[in-house]
C-alpha cells in the first residue's frame, strides 16, 4: 500500500481489484474454510475507511481481543465463501449487505488472496478468504456478543509509514517483533488482518 498513491489520486478500488490476481491456495478445498468481510465506505482510495472489529475476550478464541474484519468459519449451509462473509457480517455487526445491495447502497467489488492461519505454535488447518465490499453510506452497527467494539479507520492511516510500529508476539517459545499499526492503545492492528489491508 503506497501512501502517496492513495492520497494524490482518485484511484478506484473496484478497478484495482478487477486487475488484481488474488492467490487462491491449492489446499483450500481440503482444509477448513473461513471468510471475512473487508468493508469500505468509498470506492475512492483517498476517501475510504475500513470497518474493523475488536473481538470479545474469550478463552477459547485464539484471536480473543484482536482487531479483525467481521468473519468466521464456513458452515455446511453456506453456498460459498462469499456467503460466509455476508452471513458473518450480518451476525457480528448487524449489517445485511444483500439488503443494502437491493437498495443500491452496497456491492461486492472483489476479493483478496487466501491466507493460511496459525494459532500460536499450533497449526490450525484453516484457509481464510477475504471478500471486499463497498458501501455508499455507513450503516448503523449492532455488534453481537462476539464483538467488543466496531469502528471505521481511514485506509490512508494504514498507508502512512509514520503510523507503523512493532508488536511482540510469542511463537515457539521465542518473541518476535511483528509489524503493527496502533490506532489507539486498545486498537492495534497486526498479523493476518494487517497483511490483508496491505494487499489493498
Amino acid at each position: 500500500m503506497n501512501h502517496n498513491a492513495i492520497m494524490s489520486t482518485n484511484n478506484s478500488l473496484a478497478e484495482a481489484l478487477a486487475r488484481a490476481k488474488p492467490v487462491k491456495l491449492p489446499e483450500r478445498h481440503q482444509m477448513r474454510r473461513s471468510a471475512v468481510a473487508v468493508v469500505l465506505d468509498s470506492d475512492v482510495l483517498a476517501d475510504a475507511s475500513l470497518l474493523l472489529i475488536r473481538r470479545a475476550q474469550h478463552e477459547r478464541d485464539p484471536w480473543s481481543g484482536h482487531m479483525a474484519f467481521p468473519g468466521g468459519r464456513k458452515e455446511d449451509f453456506d453456498r460459498n465463501g462469499l456467503a460466509t462473509a455476508k452471513r458473518e457480517m450480518h451476525e457480528e455487526v448487524g449489517f445485511d449487505i444483500d439488503a443494502a445491495s437491493a437498495g443500491s447502497l452496497g456491492r461486492v467489488i472483489g476479493r483478496l488472496s487466501d491466507f493460511s492461519t496459525r494459532r500460536r505454535a499450533i497449526p490450525i488447518e484453516m484457509i481464510v478468504s477475504p471478500y471486499v465490499f463497498q458501501i455508499e453510506a455507513r450503516p448503523r452497527l449492532s455488534p453481537n456478543y462476539e464483538v467488543d467494539d466496531a469502528l471505521w479507520i481511514p485506509l490512508a492511516y494504514f498507508a502512512d509509514p509514520a503510523n507503523r510500529s512493532k508488536i511482540d508476539f510469542e511463537y515457539n517459545g521465542r518473541n518476535h517483533a511483528m509489524p503493527s499499526v496502533p490506532y489507539s492503545d486498545s486498537h492495534v492492528v497486526w498479523g493476518m488482518t494487517l497483511k490483508m489491508i496491505d494487499e489493498l
